[in-house]
């Protein structure tokens, strides 16, 4: 018996020596092997383009980090976030998107000056053709029951936000397809209502007015921000400034588009 007890104690210390110099060491060094991993250090909501500003890159434990987590800061910027994310969140692709597809996030998106209405696409040659693309900008030309056509200057340039097909699914235009409402299905149809974002209240009630008219989207830019950006901004200043004498009178001639770099002429094609 007394063998017994000493051939117990001789195993138990030897198992106490292994953990202690063996399953220890190791674990610690598993706990103290580091990482640097790419994270999030700012609360962004759904559907936001991620930039490199919003991105930081930090040095953590090895323990615990998702086997898909996503560390490569060129497959991180320029994707959307599917849902709300906050600081110190880690990326993996199920939270990111290559673009926005829900209503929800496209919505979210508006700055808080912005505003968005939906105007109906009466034909196929109204919305140009079905090729509008959220982020388009486009000129408004309304035609009244007298054939009078005409540009008013709130509606000089505004931006797409999205265009809904008659089912109310919100479509963009793909090469070689006429707005698809749904993949599944092999139905085609043109999208109804376009709905663009405004900055003025004053482009709400301008373009409540045209409503019952025929209005067709002119083509501005796409793609090009910096192009895009100097459109909005001229159309602000027109919201902003004095009055026209062809405002007042309920005429208006276009204004004269900003000037395009070579790189925004290539964009446009």
């Amino acid at each position: 018996m007394l063998k017994n007890r000493t051939l117990i104690g001789i195993i138990l210390i030897a198992a106490a020596i292994g953990l202690c110099f063996g399953i220890s060491p190791l674990f610690n060094s598993i706990l103290s092997s580091k990482t640097k991993i790419i994270r999030l250090k700012q609360d962004i909501p759904q559907g936001v383009q991620i930039t490199g500003a919003m991105l930081e890159a930090v040095e953590v434990g090895t323990l615990n980090l998702p086997a898909d987590m996503q560390n490569d800061p060129k497959e991180i910027i320029g994707k959307y976030t599917v849902s709300a994310m906050f600081a110190g969140d880690s990326f993996t692709d199920k939270k990111l998107s290559d673009s926005i597809d829900t209503s929800d996030s496209l919505l979210r998106q508006l700055k808080p000056n912005e505003t968005a209405m939906s105007v109906t696409v009466r034909s196929l040659a109204n919305g140009l053709s079905g090729k509008l693309q959220q982020g388009d900008i486009i000129q408004i030309v309304s035609v009244d029951e007298d054939d009078k056509a005409q540009i008013y200057e709130e509606l000089q340039y505004v931006e797409v936000l999205a265009t809904t097909s008659d089912k109310g699914s919100d479509d963009t235009y793909r090469d070689g397809e006429v707005n698809a409402d749904d993949e599944d299905s092999g139905d085609q149809s043109l999208y109804a209502t376009v709905t663009i974002i405004l900055q003025d209240r004053a482009q709400a009630l301008r373009l409540a007015e045209c409503e019952n008219t025929s209005l067709h989207a002119v083509f501005v830019t796409r793609g090009d921000e910096k192009l895009k950006a100097e459109c909005l901004k001229a159309q602000l200043e027109l919201l902003t400034g004095e009055i026209s004498t062809a405002e007042a009178d309920g005429t208006s001639e276009p204004a004269e588009i900003p000037e395009s770099t070579a790189e925004s002429e290539d964009s446009n094609g």
